[in-house]
């Protein structure tokens, strides 16, 4: 069987941060946050957003799963966690199991941190009401401090599910021919995705000539003409981790105003990522960011200019003007640069970089990007 060391998330330095923090105990409730846990995936907790799976994790304890009956044999076998209680559904409400747990354990009036972003109000009222001396209060920064520092093996599958992205991008890029539709690159980009390696495509986003002015429009009938800009925004999920990759490309040649406007965003794109080093502050690095785009004349109206990534395809720290965490190595963020009229035209670049005490070490390198590809 499984140990919490057999994890592929930092498991046990999830354990070290709840035994530091304000918190008797912590319950871990999105599809997200159970499966670093637990170290599997529940592909119903996503589908049928009322078959709840929760972790309660108390001090000085191993922790407990309850989760629907159905997945209990499977859970079992695929996690490192010994206790867990399974509710027949439509029969037993699962927070009142829950509320067994940590009536059994002697947190009946205890201070409990709860993903509160996650839960229902309806399920919150219902262990409120089935432990009235319960203090239940938000606890999604101490998932979010977890999960920010990637382990190795986390860092080893990211890697690779952003080459598998960009191998895809690359394969579908270079066969677009004129005359072929968006509905088409999408569903050749999707099988690419598919083939690279990733169990399914998180999203898909591929547009030509006015439609990549939108950031992600769906998918349409539009019929790819000479001259026209290609632009991509997707990935997929590999061993349940997501890769977001942006590239643009062309059929034909590159006039000379979109290649000015390439070379002045690859310089903002470079500055940005150059300044990934631990210490620095994402909020720094939006508002260097802002200072290039306003230098180099681009418009810069966008909330972020990039990301970590993990289990969910945003996770902290961002680039964004109130991320106030400083960056460590062991973190991973994404750096995204983008010209866009709406409507019109877009160009899109997104790359994910590793944060080490050496410098930020590109992670996405399987399609060199430095240029607009010219199909």
């Amino acid at each position: 069987m499984k140990t919490i060391n057999d994890t592929i998330g930092d498991v046990a330095g999830l354990r070290t941060l709840i035994e530091a923090s304000e918190f008797d105990a912590v319950i871990a409730a999105s599809p997200e946050n159970v499966h670093y846990v637990a170290d599997v995936q529940i592909a119903t907790q996503r589908l049928i957003r009322d078959r709840l799976a929760l972790i309660i994790w108390a001090k000085r304890q191993e922790p407990v799963m309850v989760l629907c009956q159905v997945e209990e044999r499977y859970v079992g076998q695929e996690s490192w966690i010994g206790d867990i209680r399974g509710f027949k559904e439509f029969v037993t409400p699962p927070m009142r199991l829950v509320a067994e747990v940590l009536r059994e354990k002697g947190l009946a009036g205890a201070r409990i941190g709860c993903e509160m972003d996650y839960l229902a109000g309806k399920y919150l009222g219902q262990l409120q009401a089935d432990l009235p001396g319960l203090r239940l209060e938000p606890c999604e920064a101490l998932f979010w401090r977890a999960r920010m520092l990637k382990s190795p093996r986390e860092r080893e599958i990211i890697r690779a599910g952003f080459r598998g992205t960009e191998r895809a991008l690359q394969a579908t890029y270079i066969t677009v021919a004129e005359g072929e539709e968006e509905l088409s690159l999408h569903r050749r980009l999707s099988e690419s995705i598919l083939r690279s390696g990733a169990e399914d495509v998180a999203f898909c986003h591929i547009n030509a000539g006015a439609n990549t002015g939108f950031p992600h429009a769906a998918p349409t009938r539009y019929q790819v003409k000479p001259g026209d800009i290609v632009k991509a925004d997707c990935g997929g999920h590999y061993h349940g981790y997501l890769s977001n990759v942006g590239r643009t490309a062309k059929l034909g040649k590159p006039t000379p105003d979109e290649l000015d406007t390439w070379k002045r965003l690859r310089e903002i794109h470079h500055a940005v990522a150059g300044e990934l080093r631990p210490g620095n502050r994402g909020r720094e690095l939006f508002d260097l960011a802002t200072r290039l785009h306003e230098k180099h004349r681009i418009s810069f109206p966008y909330a972020h200019n990039g990301h970590s990534i993990g289990l969910d395809v945003h996770e902290h720290p961002f680039i964004g003007p109130y991320e106030d965490i400083p960056f460590e190595a062991g973190m991973i963020c994404t750096v995204e640069t983008r010209a866009r009229v709406v409507g019109q035209k877009g160009l899109h670049m997104e790359d994910l970089f590793e944060i080490t005490n050496a410098g930020p070490l590109l992670m996405s390198d399987a399609f060199d990007n430095e240029e607009i590809l010219v199909i």
